[in-house]
This record gives structure tokens, C-alpha cells and sequence, in this order.
């Protein structure tokens, strides 16, 4: 597909190649439809099956952004209602990105403190197999430091 800036307005797609294009899958677009998060999709008039016009494409392209930026439904409702004020709502749109990557290196934090405690969990039961008693003793320490940092 082209750029979706670059979309012509008279193209339009199917719901298999919105799907395609954009990552979502078919049920997701259909529940994104349904909560109006994008306009209704104009049906086709001849088969009955939706054509999304290069409007509502370029809005799928931007919650599929969102999407798979782990924002919620909540999250990418505000992010349309404040892109309809414009320049207006940009200190507000600034906010919600900034209090999203901050939500996100939070998470971060939590799964590497998880990957330290399951690689020292691995360190723990190697030593248990190689017989040293020593690097048990140390891995368990180790160990005892993580849990408490566990979320």
C-alpha cells in the first residue's frame, strides 16, 4: 500500500485489505466500528460488504498506531476527541503521550526486575544440578534481593 498520507479519496478498501494494511484484525475493526471510534463504514451497495473510503482509513491507521502502542480504548477515544480541536488540544495530546510512554517504562521497569528473578531462578537450579553449594548459597541471596522488587 501506498503511503496513507498520499491516499487518493476515491480509493477505498475491503475489510480483509483494511485489516491487511493496517494489523488489526477483522473483528477489531468491526468492534472499533461499533464503539465509535471511527465513522460508520459506507457498505458497498451492490454486496452489502463494507468499503472503508480513505478517510476512515487513515483514522484506522492511526488507532492502529495506537493499538500496538498499548494504548486502552479510553486512550485512543481522548486522543480523536482532542485531534478534533487542533492546535487547541495539543498541550492535552502532549500530556496523554507523555503520561502513556511514562505508563510504559514503568511496565518496563516491572518485566526487567521478572527477567532478572527467571535468569537468576535459572543461575539457582543450575548450580542445584552442578552439586555447588556455593553458587546456590549466592544465587539464593540474589535471589531474596529480587523478590521484594517483584510487581
Amino acid at each position: 500500500m501506498e503511503d496513507i498520507l498520499t491516499l487518493r479519496n476515491s480509493e477505498s478498501f475491503s475489510i480483509q485489505e483494511m485489516s491487511k494494511q493496517s494489523g488489526l484484525t477483522e473483528p477489531t475493526l468491526r468492534y472499533y466500528e461499533k464503539i465509535g471510534l471511527f465513522k460508520p463504514v459506507p457498505r458497498d451497495p451492490r454486496s452489502g460488504h463494507r468499503r472503508y473510503t480513505a478517510e476512515i482509513a487513515r483514522a484506522v491507521h492511526a488507532l492502529a498506531c495506537l493499538h500496538a502502542s498499548g494504548f486502552s480504548i479510553e486512550a485512543m477515544r481522548a486522543y480523536l476527541q482532542l485531534l478534533e480541536e487542533g492546535t487547541k488540544g495539543a498541550a492535552q495530546q502532549k500530556e496523554l503521550f507523555a503520561a502513556h510512554a511514562k505508563e510504559l517504562e514503568c511496565q518496563i521497569e516491572r518485566l526487567q526486575v521478572r527477567k532478572e528473578y527467571l535468569k537468576s531462578k535459572e543461575a539457582y537450579w543450575d548450580a542445584v544440578e552442578r552439586g555447588d553449594a556455593d553458587a546456590v548459597e549466592r544465587v539464593t541471596e540474589e535471589i531474596r534481593r529480587i523478590i521484594p522488587r517483584l510487581t
